[in-house]
């Protein structure tokens, strides 16, 4: 898939699939893929899938699909921008919709370079019923519709 990158726009999408979820699933805590970057409003923005629990989760050794925002600047330079975002995993069906989170003016910067959600519990993402799993290709589909506005440092 290509990426379009213009540090000049303030608003853009980035897409991914993860690919083998079954195996990504079997995989620790923490374990995550990253889409590759796209450039803009002046930053380097990727997705950021990764395998976690939530407090609820953790009782039941339940794991769950976190999905992030993550602006991918140097953690040692000093730069901030605001950031709106709808963060999407993509429905394989039809007469399904997306499963979408909102992120509303959240602040990232060199110490909270990310921004997102526990989405999904994995059992409940790859039920093949749910619309979001491909079994037969072992896929799932990531988008992040967002808009930079603020930034106060940009980052080149």
């Amino acid at each position: 898939m290509k990426f379009v990158s213009d540090p000049n726009k303030s608003n853009g999408t980035i897409s991914m699939e993860i690919e083998k979820v079954s195996e990504f699933a079997r995989e620790i805590i923490g374990s995550e893929r990253k889409s590759e970057t796209v450039h803009i409003g002046g930053f380097p923005w990727k997705i950021l899938a990764e395998i976690e629990m939530t407090d609820e989760s953790i009782d039941n050794n339940e794991k769950w699909l976190g999905i992030s925002l993550l602006c991918d600047a140097p953690k040692e330079e000093n730069w901030n921008c605001k950031c709106s975002a709808i963060i999407r995993i993509v429905s394989q069906k039809s007469d399904v919709t997306d499963l979408r989170r909102e992120l509303n003016d959240d602040v990232f910067d060199n110490q909270a370079r990310a921004w997102g959600y526990n989405f999904i519990s994995l059992v409940e993402l790859m039920d093949p019923n749910k619309g979001f799993y491909d079994k037969g290709e072992d896929k799932v589909k990531l988008a992040i519709d967002f808009t930079v506005k603020e930034a106060k440092t940009e980052y080149k």
